[in-house]
């Protein structure tokens, strides 16, 4: 592989662990980085404008590093721009790296777990809540960090002036949050609902409910400096959520269908909505508005509100300036937005002249900006009929929603379906758009849940799981500081650390699939997107698969046929899920010398209602079989089942009634791999997620992935509401797989356009040779031991035993110590199922595998802390 150019010297643009040649397919990780620069040099010409000046273009070696990266050849990615960034023109690309591969802002965690966010409307606070055994707290710090108060509720509001104030069941406190001084007053009968600061003024509304009353809910207003609630003028027997404008001369609120305070529907107050309340505190005026979604200027000038379709109407965004007063009904509205394309989530720009929202032009939400004097086109109008006056924002398959002013030259919007939406910013004066919140790694995902932008542009308030792990409740709170940008020093550290992590994970891969490799290559390169689509395009002329619908018989049948054409004993688990006969289809592969151990390959084959469930989950489906075909004839050491489940999509009943029977007759299941929804792409990229609940068979699928496919791969710690949750609970942590979501960006998920036209069989045939791969070593493996503990401990001397391992051929066990710090102490190899060790100290972890006569070991390690 030649070395890439960089000012004046050469920077190796490999350092992977030499593969043999057993491990040496030809794909795009393993290729040379030749075609990828001249396809750069080739790129470069046919985008740059027409003039530039040649030392404007990004250097080779820059090119090069990009090109790797979208390959997914991530050491050569690395090495390379790691070479740019150190050398003299390192901080003119650190921001194109900075993007590229992470954050470009810098982001402070506040906390591991928070919801509600909210940010001060001067910007400089920021405030979230949790539950702390039982009971919610609400935090409140300032944006450029110090100190941190904290308060006993869930009911919080901030100011302008550096004021926050909470509520408890009998008093109101406000508490300067620079200096800690509370001003407390007693609530006397009133149980709160939500509070709100004026954004200009130190003037706080309430809306209670008064004992007495039942569960009517009044607004009622505090000023310093008593604070004593005295209650607005209104005729609405419930009124929530106030929203005071700055100038103190229009106040919002939200007459709700059904009172907070309402115990049974029979008894509750009619309350005259749904509809958005607006009160003129001048005049004492007020008027209800239907509305179903409202966003109002930064400024207080423009209300825009979305109305959605009924009796026959379309959906509508209106609007009204408040500048001379509110609007008392629907004759004072202007008609902004109206489209027989379903539409929403309307935002009024800062200044109140412009409105984003989504519209659905396609099968995929968008975002369009329309000014707010009514001079636009009323629809959207589609990519190739443009409507007059309406811009659009986003043009990317996956779905685009819930736009948000940052300032009125930048918008933010959220990309994706909702286990994993990820936070994008739009510069529309400068047509540039990124990504702002990542967690800086090559392979973990983060999801993120809640945004909130800062009134004054300097920042973003989120909340997100950056390890990936979707398993645990928490969610933490983050900061993205949009004034600043991340150093090149800081950048250099991030590439240095993923370069690591990258090497480690690959030559550890290497290592454990070299007594296989041979075979593994020559199986998973017998692999066929043909024939992949030949059995999707049986499946998919059978309409949806979901119990009791008319595919659903058919594709046990055919599913059931297929596997039996390849030599394999298929036995059709028939049941009665919601009273409707079905059957999961299983075929095994007995094991050659612990046929008692069983790895399970399992995809769920039918679809929602309505849909043909092409990549949910015929995708799935069709990498098993192809899968279950290069297998056929070649059996593990322990025996593997291809198990295809029914009625996934009714409540995995299906899964439920495989793994119940299998507990029934005692089946010793000791790892599975669950594939769901593989099929669908965004881009040329084949990418796809590693969704786990055990480490060691993620990095087993992340190196067969690397080695025997040209997938790239991302993981996340998710299985909850999959197939693999059902052998979770039984079996415990032995769960991987692949699968779209928590990465779900395909906009036909559940959808009738989830069609076989928009499958990427390609895709599906890289996400089949992984799992082959995969399942192969895994099955001629040990298990991961069970039983390990610590039988005796005197000092720094502590003696281990477990459980020995069941696989036949095992020769000894691998015994290290993991230091709190993470680092390894390893061990002499001992034959027998116990250990002594000397040195421990309170921390320590002791890992464990076994070691095979065919060279394997266990794919993870028992783990025992001290």
């Amino acid at each position: 592989m030649p070395d890439a150019p960089c000012e004046g010297r050469t920077v190796p643009l490999s350092r992977t662990p030499p593969m043999p040649a057993r491990l040496l397919r030809p794909n795009s990780k393993t290729r040379s980085l030749i075609p990828a620069a001249l396809l750069a040099a080739v790129a470069w010409i046919a985008l740059a404008p027409a003039g530039a000046d040649a030392q404007q273009r990004p250097a080779p070696a820059l090119q090069e590093a990009y090109f790797a990266w979208d390959e997914g050849r991530y050491i050569e990615s690395m090495e390379a721009y790691l070479g740019v960034l150190r050398g003299p023109d390192g901080e003119t690309h650190r921001r194109e790296a900075a993007l590229l591969t992470g954050e470009l802002h810098p982001v402070r965690e506040l906390d591991d777990d928070g919801r509600l966010i909210r940010i001060s409307p001067d910007g400089e606070w920021l405030a979230w809540s949790r539950q702390v055994d039982g009971e919610w707290w609400s935090y409140a710090e300032p944006a450029a960090g110090g100190e941190r108060r904290s308060f006993p509720s869930q009911l919080i509001a901030l100011s302008g002036s550096g004021l926050a104030a909470h509520a408890t069941e009998s008093e109101m406190i406000v508490t300067t949050l620079a200096s800690g001084a509370e001003s407390r007053v007693a609530l006397e009968g009133l149980r709160p609902a939500g509070l709100a600061f004026q954004p200009d003024a130190d003037l706080l509304y309430l809306a209670a409910a008064r004992e007495g009353e039942g569960d009517r809910v009044a607004l009622y207003r505090a000023q310093a400096p008593n604070w004593s609630p005295e209650r607005v003028a209104l005729e609405y027997p419930v009124a929530v959520d106030p929203q005071p404008l700055p100038g103190g001369e229009v106040l919002l609120f939200t007459v709700p269908t059904r009172s907070p305070f309402s115990t049974a529907q029979a008894d509750a107050t009619p309350t005259g909505g749904p509809g958005l309340g607006l009160l003129d505190l001048r005049t004492g005026a007020s008027s209800i508005l239907t509305a179903s979604g409202v966003s109002v200027a930064r400024d207080g000038s423009f209300v825009a509100l979305y109305r959605a379709p009924s009796d026959g109407e379309p959906g509508r965004i209106l609007g009204a300036s408040l500048t001379e007063g509110i609007p008392s009904g629907d004759d004072e509205l202007i008609t902004l937005v109206e489209s027989e394309l379903r539409i929403g989530d309307p935002a009024v720009s800062p200044a109140g002249d412009r409105l984003a929202y989504k519209a659905m032009p396609h099968t995929d939400w968008e975002i369009f900006l329309v000014p707010t004097d009514g001079s636009a086109s009323l629809s959207p109008g589609t990519a190739a009929d443009p409507a007059e006056g309406v811009e659009r924002v986003t043009r990317e398959i996956q779905h685009d929603q819930f736009p948000d002013w940052v300032d009125d030259d930048r918008l933010l919007a959220l990309k994706g379906e909702f286990r994993h939406r990820r936070s994008y910013l739009y510069d529309l004066a400068g047509d540039q758009e990124y990504r702002i919140f990542h967690n800086n790694t090559l392979r973990t995902i983060a999801p993120e849940y809640e945004w909130v932008p800062s009134p004054d542009g300097s920042g973003v308030l989120l909340t997100a799981e950056r390890d990936g792990n979707t398993i645990d409740p928490r969610r933490a709170v983050f900061w993205v500081d949009l004034s600043a940008e991340v150093t090149l020093d800081a950048l250099i550290d991030r590439l240095e650390a993923n370069l690591d992590y990258e090497r480690e994970l690959l030559a550890e891969g290497e290592a454990r699939f070299a007594p296989i490799a041979d075979e593994a290559a020559m199986i998973t390169d017998r692999i066929l997107p043909g024939r992949i689509f030949h059995y999707a395009d049986h499946l998919y002329r059978m309409g949806s698969k979901f119990i009791g619908q008319p595919g659903n018989l058919p594709a046990v049948e055919y599913l059931a046929e297929t596997l039996e054409s390849w030599g394999y004993e298929v036995e059709l688990e028939w049941f009665e899920p919601r009273g409707i006969r079905s059957a999961n289809v299983v075929a095994r592969l007995p094991g050659t010398e612990n046929p008692e151990l069983v790895y399970v390959i399992s995809s769920h084959f039918d679809s929602v209602l309505p849909s043909p469930g092409a990549d949910d989950n015929t995708s799935g489906t069709t990498a098993l079989l192809e899968a279950a075909r290069v297998l056929a004839d070649h059996p593990r050491k322990a025996t593997v089942e291809f198990v295809l489940f029914t009625a996934e999509e009714a409540g995995l009943i299906g899964a439920r009634e495989y793994v119940a029977r299998a507990a029934d007759s005692g089946k010793q299941i000791v790892g599975v791999l669950n594939n769901d929804m593989i099929g669908w792409t965004r881009s040329h990229r084949l990418d796809n997620t590693i969704r786990y609940s055990n480490p060691g068979i993620m990095r087993i699928q992340h190196a067969a992935a690397h080695f025997f496919s040209d997938l790239i791969t991302y993981d996340a710690l998710y299985y909850r509401g999959t197939d693999g949750a059902v052998f979770y609970e039984a079996y415990g942590d032995i769960v991987g797989g692949i699968g779209s979501y928590p990465v779900l960006g395909n906009p036909n998920y559940h959808q009738r356009t989830d069609q076989i036209e928009t499958i990427n069989h390609r895709l599906v045939a890289e996400v089949s040779r992984t799992t082959a791969a995969s399942i192969m070593l895994l099955a001629d493996s040990p298990a991961r031991l069970g039983e390990l503990r610590v039988e005796a401990r005197e000092g720094d001397r502590a003696e281990l035993v477990w459980a020995p391992a069941p696989e036949q051929g095992v020769t000894g066990y691998r015994v290290q110590i993991r230091a709190g710090d993470g680092t390894v102490r390893s061990l002499e190899t001992v034959t027998e199922p116990r250990a002594v060790v000397t040195g421990v100290e309170a921390g320590d972890v002791f890992e464990v595998r076994a070691i095979r006569d065919n060279g394997t070991e266990g794919w993870d390690w028992a783990r025992q802390p001290l």
